[in-house]
Parts: C-alpha cells; sequence; structure tokens
C-alpha cells in the first residue's frame, strides 16, 4: 500500500471493515454532565445511548485534537506511506480544522504527503468515502488518485435521514418549543438531509415513523443512480432492527452490491436522539 487512510470516529464503518483494510481514526470527545469520554475508545455506541437517554442534559461534542491527527499522520509516514485523511463535515464540526493544524505541524516536505478531504459528510456518507478510498489504497492507488475520486463521489453522495423524537432537536436548540411540541401531537417525523455545505437541513416533513422509513426508499429511488452497482450505507441510533429491515428492503428493492449498517455515532446521535435511521446512496 502507498497511502495510509486516516478519518474520525463519526464515520460509523463496522469494526470488521476498519480492521480489514487499517483504517485507522482519531476520537472526537463527548461530554456528559459528570465525565468526558473519547467516541469509540473510552465509550461503546450502546454505552453512549444508555447515557444519552438517561441524561437530563445533551451531551457536548468535541472535535478530535489536533495531536490525535498529527500522531496518526506521523505513523504513516515513518512508514515510507503518503497519509490521505477524510474529516467529519466542516459544516457540522471543527474536526476538519483539527486535521488542518496537525498538518501544519510537518515540515514542508512532509506536508506534501499528507492530504486532508473535508468529506462535506457524517457518519456513514463520511464512511462511504473512507471506504471507497481504503479499497484504493489497498489496490495500490496513491494518495492524488485516491483524493481525485473521492472529490468526484463526495459530489454524488446523499445523505437522508429521519428522527424519531423531537426531544433532542429540542434540547440541542435545533427546533422551539412550539415546533416540537406540534410535531409530537401530530406524530409528524421531519426527513432530513445533508446540503452542498455539509450542513443539516430539513428536506420535509410526513405522518408517522413508517412513511417517513418509506420516504427514505421513495427519495432513495427518485435521487439514485446505478444503485445496483454501488454499496449503501443504512445507519441507526439505536434500533437495529428496524435498520435490518430497512436494509432488506434495499437489498430487494434495488439490488445494490452492498449495504453497511452502522450505528449512529455520539457525534450526530446527541443531536438526533434514538430512533434515528438514515441512508446514504450516490446520484
Amino acid at each position: 500500500m502507498k497511502a495510509s487512510i486516516i478519518t474520525d470516529s463519526a464515520n460509523d464503518l463496522p469494526e470488521e471493515i476498519l480492521k480489514k483494510y487499517g483504517i485507522q481514526f482519531a476520537p472526537l470527545s463527548i461530554a456528559f454532565e459528570d465525565k468526558t469520554f473519547l467516541d469509540g475508545v473510552e465509550l461503546s455506541r450502546e454505552q453512549f445511548y444508555e447515557r444519552l437517554i438517561s441524561s437530563k442534559q445533551i451531551p457536548r461534542t468535541s472535535q478530535p485534537s489536533p495531536k490525535a491527527f498529527y500522531d496518526l499522520m506521523k505513523g504513516a509516514l515513518e512508514k515510507g506511506m503518503e497519509a490521505v485523511v477524510i474529516t467529519l463535515s466542516s459544516g457540522l464540526s471543527g474536526t476538519y480544522e483539527s486535521a488542518l493544524m496537525a498538518r501544519a505541524e510537518f515540515e514542508k516536505k512532509e506536508q506534501e504527503r499528507i492530504y486532508i478531504v473535508d468529506s462535506l459528510a457524517a457518519s456513514t456518507g463520511q464512511g462511504l468515502l473512507v471506504y471507497e478510498a481504503a479499497k484504493m489504497a489497498q489496490s495500490g492507488k496513491n494518495a492524488s488518485e485516491i483524493v481525485e475520486a473521492v472529490e468526484e463521489l463526495k459530489r454524488r453522495l446523499c445523505s437522508i435521514f429521519t428522527v424519531d423524537t423531537f426531544e433532542y432537536l429540542l434540547k440541542g436548540g435545533r427546533v422551539t418549543k412550539v415546533q416540537a411540541f406540534i410535531g409530537t401531537v401530530l406524530d409528524i417525523k421531519p426527513v432530513l438531509h445533508l446540503d452542498s455545505s455539509g450542513r443539516i437541513v430539513p428536506l420535509e416533513k410526513v405522518r408517522g415513523k413508517r412513511k417517513a422509513a418509506s420516504r427514505l426508499l421513495e427519495i432513495m429511488a427518485e435521487q439514485g443512480h446505478d444503485l445496483n452497482k454501488q454499496t449503501v450505507g443504512v445507519v441507526h441510533a439505536h434500533v437495529p432492527q428496524e435498520a435490518a429491515r430497512l436494509a432488506e428492503q434495499i437489498r430487494t428493492g434495488f439490488n445494490v452490491r452492498e449495504v453497511i449498517i452502522g450505528e449512529l455515532s455520539a457525534s450526530i446521535g446527541t443531536h438526533t436522539g434514538p430512533g434515528c435511521l438514515s441512508v446514504f446512496f450516490y446520484r
């Protein structure tokens, strides 16, 4: 391999993929009232959702430290490899800036061997880009070839999701008390997506969770291109059975090449709460 693929803990790829391709990540931090944890290192997904459900206040999330990225970059360079770093969207976090700060600590010649990509995505949307980069690295592609391909893929990436409750959007200040009350009473489920700046914006509203999940598939059918040739991501927040059902509908309905099922990391799950369902695919 000529290139080492580095990301952050928001990528939500299954552990077996991270291990198979040697993908390393810098952890974000999650601060609850009593303690701060490194995401994916000191706090599992199960432990995170248990704490989130029982916590009175929404936890705070922080981007990885520049040192965490620096150490991973240095490790790659010392092995004679280039480094490709694919980060959580700059529209959601300062993670991309942390990676840039880390690269700035190297000598100029070393910096030329470090490539940093703002995914403008999150969760397994970001993870799909990391996955493709890792497969290209394993096939012997160099860093510049990988980055060029990832930049093209990210322009086609669709990230669509729905939340089950307004509680966490309210706690995070993303909706008002009136909006949350009306949405809860009427059983409204917002469908959201990441825009071209990598920010979460509303797409539409539907009544009921079953309709919301169906709408994710309808949007995928409307916008997806050559879905039968794609690896598609399905991500859930503490509802694995619903994710498995959605993944099976995608396999049978679209005959996709592969479906990756992930669980939403603390960096995004903090704001969506349990019950969130997401799909990631390419236009």
